[in-house]
């Protein structure tokens, strides 16, 4: 048999173009995931390109972006021996001219992970998980923006393969695995070359990690887990300098002395001295109310110590007034998303889903021609209806809220819709869906710009927007996206 198949194509990254414009956001494709530019105050930029010269799919490409250091773009090039495969390197400014390009070699079947950014490098996570009969391999490798060089260290003490997610400050990394029950975390100093895994104590689920700086430790929020159904939220310290860790306790009572269900946690680090945390709580405790939300709350982690509770109830917001009302609880069904603050805001996301199904019949005859209907489902997806964004001052009192619809967004998986970033003291509120970028701009409970949007824009007349694609929008540094 015969196949022919077409000739090599370039694939092309397009950037959001660097010259003087007054947009609040711009938006960056990557092969046919696009980041184009746009504005609210009505001026269209064409998008910038660069050319990769190699017959690959999009999903091949990876990008970082690195803030004022521009963007680094890798993929894996060619196998170059049977137990080797070469994989470039390609960083550029914010210009869009390519600083330098370098070369890696890694075994076979090696995937991207992760990767995260830092004051002064991009950590990037690889591994080599297949085939399931060999030891898995994992490399890190660090560019020093600072420096423009480049470090790569293997793992080899870390037999995990279901590596999932990153996390750094310089020096000091952690590591989360993803398992479909349980997951796991491991501690990594790049300096001293020493992994820590988080294995003394229950088995968890990670909702969120940070690192505090000032104190030298990761802040960690974990569900407990038993065969993959979530339980009781805990929160782990684990100091670098010492390694040490501890089991961190929270109030699980309102000021009033009505028991709650703490959901979730988003750890802030403000200062040596204190630490803010945001997160979700429930009133109804019972066992078909387990991952629902009633409302917000905040508290400040001081050394190992936590302050009492403020709450925030949902149906209170938009009045004004936050006093519980015991009779109209919300008993929500939350995905929390995305967080976003400056110096004086701290904002979390809250965005209401409900799964969404169609069910079919049809009866199957027997030999007696007795009729024996059957009823099929099928998951059509999860549907998003809106969103709550509630936004704190440094002292965790409540500053705004906001009541986003999200024009009945349907995704498949699980995931963050809504994003928001501050532009100064005002919020620039967003997301994507199909081929439309939807946005808003608000300070405090004022509406600067009501809920618009723009059509996804190309830069060449060959570049075709496949609108059955999820598009990611990622701040890069200003307002450019």
């Amino acid at each position: 048999m015969c196949v022919t198949l077409p000739a090599p194509v370039q694939q092309s990254v397009t950037f959001p173009p660097m010259k003087p414009h007054h947009s609040p956001i711009k938006n960056l494709l990557f092969g046919i995931l696009l980041l184009l530019p746009y504005g609210l105050s009505a001026q269209n930029d064409a998008p910038l390109r660069v050319e990769l010269p190699a017959a690959k799919d999009k999903d091949d490409y990876h990008c970082v972006l690195a803030d004022t250091n521009g963007a680094v773009v890798f993929y894996e090039a060619q196998q170059v021996a049977w137990d080797t495969v070469r994989w470039v390197f390609l960083q550029y400014d914010t210009n869009l001219v390519k600083k330098r390009q370098f070369i890696m070699n890694f075994p076979p079947e090696t995937e991207f992970v992760a990767s995260t950014l830092t004051e002064n490098s991009i950590y990037i996570l690889l591994q080599k998980k297949l085939p399931k009969k060999d030891p898995p391999r994992s490399f890190i490798i660090q560019l020093d923006l600072i420096q423009n060089t480049h470090h790569i260290v293997e793992l080899s003490g870390l037999n995990d393969r279901f590596l999932a997610d990153l996390a750094a400050i310089d020096g000091q990394l952690a590591i989360i695995s993803k398992d479909t029950k349980n997951d796991d975390i491991y501690f990594y100093n790049l300096i001293q070359n020493k992994i820590i895994h988080l294995n003394d104590i229950f088995t968890y689920k990670i909702h969120s990690c940070t690192a505090d700086t000032a104190n030298h430790r990761w802040l960690v929020a974990l569900f407990q887990s038993k065969n993959g159904a979530i339980e009781d939220l805990y929160f782990y310290e684990y100091n670098w300098l010492t390694d040490i860790g501890n089991l961190l306790t929270l109030p699980q009572k309102m000021s009033d002395g009505t028991e709650i269900s703490l959901q979730t946690a988003r750890f802030f680090p403000l200062n040596a001295d204190s630490t803010l945390l945001i997160g979700t709580y429930n009133t109804h405790i019972d066992t078909y109310s387990n991952g629902l939300h009633s409302g917000v709350y905040t508290t400040f982690l001081h050394g190992n110590d936590f302050d009492t509770l403020k709450t925030f109830n949902y149906t209170g917001l938009r009045t004004g007034n936050t006093t519980p009302s015991k009779s109209s609880n919300p008993n929500l069904q939350l995905q929390i998303g995305r967080t976003s603050h400056n110096d004086k805001q701290f904002s979390i996301m809250a965005e209401v889903f409900y799964p969404d199904y169609t069910y079919s019949y049809q009866s199957a005859y027997d030999y007696y021609s007795y009729a024996h209907p059957t009823t099929s489902t099928v998951f059509l997806g999860y549907q998003f209806v809106n969103a709550y964004i509630t936004t704190f001052d440094r002292n965790g009192n409540l500053l705004w809220d906001n009541y986003f619809l999200l024009d009945n967004i349907s995704i498949m998986h699980l995931e963050p819709v809504l994003s928001m970033d501050f532009l100064g003291e005002d919020a620039l509120i967003y997301y994507p869906r199909g081929n439309r970028i939807y946005n808003t701009l608000v300070n405090g409970y004022t509406t600067l710009e009501k809920i618009s949007y723009f059509n996804v824009e190309t830069s060449s007349p060959r570049d075709l927007v496949e609108y059955n694609k999820n598009t990611e929008i990622q701040r890069w540094y200003g307002d450019n996206y």
